[in-house]
């Protein structure tokens, strides 16, 4: 069998100006390597080096080293802690959405005030441990005045951020692991709105931005994200079939499932008249020219062929409902009076977790805080007597 590599020789000359290097083929493609050697002016010390390289090379071939592959191991195993964590950042970003890379890049930025408050810049990764991390954060606990919630949180984002490090082979453990989340209450985010402020919230969008309320009770009737809304395209949706087929590309979870459009939802869908659309278009897309001049009811959260921003809704349902309403209710919250409202009327929770495609009942649970309350009212009225 041939082998995918030649043996490396070393290129020399005789003027000492010229520079020496050693070479050989990778799969056909041609490599020259020199680190350092032309640094030594005496040529028979210099030989001896470039030969010294040469077989170091080999070695390192005969061993599996694929030379087109980034060395990241040997070029990185010298990162300090904050270099770690910038160079860990950069990786992550690459797969991250926009709202979670800033929530990363902030905790990292957290960290390093806090490794430099510490002292502690110069530490290399590789020697840094679990105790080092826990008082990172304790520190930026001090600094920022963090809740327990919120250092769980970026507690969260550190160990996602070190994981990666574990990937490229720089650190063999991740020192934030066994760091235990601190004590929180119940928290109720995302309170669902109260049944007289969905009165007013639908009054509201539907006499001044029509378009923006179908998009809305979207994420009720279905419990797809907001963001994942603006991905849909015309071609993702079967009427006959009364479904969405949501490719993974476009999930949180880049798990694709079907979605089923109950027949509140599809009639709205019907009216929009969907098929006279070029079937590439975005179903709450943006017809507008320019976009900068602000959103508009009769181009914007229609079929178009222009992406619309996940902050466009946001700011649509702050001016509209928080600043118009005065409502402080979240649009994300719909998700949850959703959930609410399909438990309250005997939707299974097994179906409610395929539904939002949820890996496990436990995510679902978090959506669906009502369920407690039919528990209980399940146990006081079908309780047996002794």
């Amino acid at each position: 069998m041939k082998s995918i590599y030649s043996i490396p020789k070393v290129v020399k000359y005789d003027d000492p100006s010229k520079p020496w290097f050693v070479y050989f083929r990778y799969n056909g493609k041609l490599h020259r390597f020199k680190y350092g050697i032309n640094y030594i002016t005496n040529l028979k010390k210099r030989e001896i080096e470039a030969n010294l390289l040469r077989d170091a090379l080999l070695s390192k071939l005969k061993d599996g080293w694929n030379p087109d592959v980034p060395d990241i191991a040997n070029s990185q195993s010298n990162l300090t802690l904050p270099e770690a964590l910038q160079f860990s950042l950069e990786k992550k970003k690459l797969t991250l959405a926009d709202k979670t890379k800033i929530d990363y890049s902030c905790t990292v930025k957290f960290a390093k005030e806090a490794i430099k408050a510490l002292q502690l810049d110069n530490l290399p990764i590789v020697e840094t441990k679990r105790i080092h991390i826990k008082l990172i954060l304790e520190k930026i606990k001090e600094q920022r005045n963090w809740s327990n919630k919120s250092f769980n949180k970026n507690l969260g984002y550190l160990k996602a951020i070190l994981s990666e490090l574990m990937q490229w082979d720089i650190i063999e453990n991740n020192p934030a692991h066994g760091i235990r989340s601190l004590k929180v209450g119940e928290i109720i985010a995302n309170t669902p709105a109260t049944d007289d402020e969905v009165k007013l919230i639908k009054e509201k969008i539907l006499a001044e931005f029509p378009s923006f309320y179908v998009y809305i009770i979207s994420i009720f009737h279905t419990g797809i994200r907001p963001e994942e809304l603006l991905y849909i395209q015309l071609k993702m949706i079967n009427l006959k079939k009364s479904q969405i087929i949501l490719p993974p590309e476009i999930t949180k979870t880049e798990i694709g499932r079907i979605v089923p459009l109950n027949p509140f939802l599809k009639a709205y869908y019907e009216e929009m008249d969907l098929n006279k659309y070029d079937q590439d278009f975005y179903l709450f897309g943006s017809n507008r020219q320019f976009s900068n001049r602000g959103l508009k009811k009769d181009l914007d959260f229609v079929p178009g062929p222009r992406r619309l921003n996940r902050d466009c809704a946001s700011k649509l349902w702050k001016k509209l409902i928080k600043d118009g309403l005065n409502i402080e209710t979240t649009m994300y919250s719909l998700k949850h009076l959703g959930a609410d409202k399909k438990i309250l009327a005997g939707v299974d929770l097994d179906a409610l977790r395929e539904l939002y495609g949820h890996t496990s009942k436990r995510m679902t649970l978090r959506y669906a805080k009502i369920v407690k309350e039919v528990n209980r009212n399940q146990i006081i009225e079908k309780s047996p007597d002794f």
